[in-house]
């Protein structure tokens, strides 16, 4: 990791798909880098990932989150990656890592880790999560 960087682009992939997204955005931006990653791999097959994602969703269970995450207070901005899920919500592990962490007075930009796959749905949710963790939201397009 960078030194010098403010910036952290912290992002969730069910597989190695968003890897060109991701690294795209880290040279443009020029941020250090972290993928979450649970505890418990989810399913590569996709059938048993999205009965495990429902699983989570109607237990109310949030992933333990398996990456070690550096020392936040040195970074201002967060670009926190996803795919949405099921159309329009947030993975589980998103709220663990608001849960997870101190992320008091950070500027969250949230992104699609698929390019084809906006955000506009799940950004009600992270509204919300925003609010309660007392951490600023940024949309904005990367």
């Amino acid at each position: 990791m960078s030194k010098s960087s403010k910036t952290l682009i912290v992002y969730f992939s069910f597989d190695d798909g968003a890897n060109r997204e991701v690294e795209r955005l880290r040279r443009e931006i020029k941020a250090d880098i972290i993928k979450l990653e649970p505890v418990k791999p989810y399913p590569s097959e996709y059938t048993k990932r999205l009965a495990m994602i429902e699983r989570e969703f109607q237990q109310g269970k949030l992933p333990q989150i398996k990456t070690t995450l550096p020392n936040l207070q040195k970074y201002r901005e967060i670009y926190l990656g996803y795919p949405p899920v099921f159309g329009n919500r947030l993975p589980s592990i998103i709220h663990s890592f608001f849960s997870s962490f101190d992320l008091r007075g950070k500027t969250i930009i949230p992104f699609s880790e698929i390019v084809e796959e906006p955000l506009r749905a799940t950004l009600c949710e992270m509204n919300e999560l925003a609010q309660k963790y007392e951490v600023k939201l940024v949309n904005r397009e990367v």
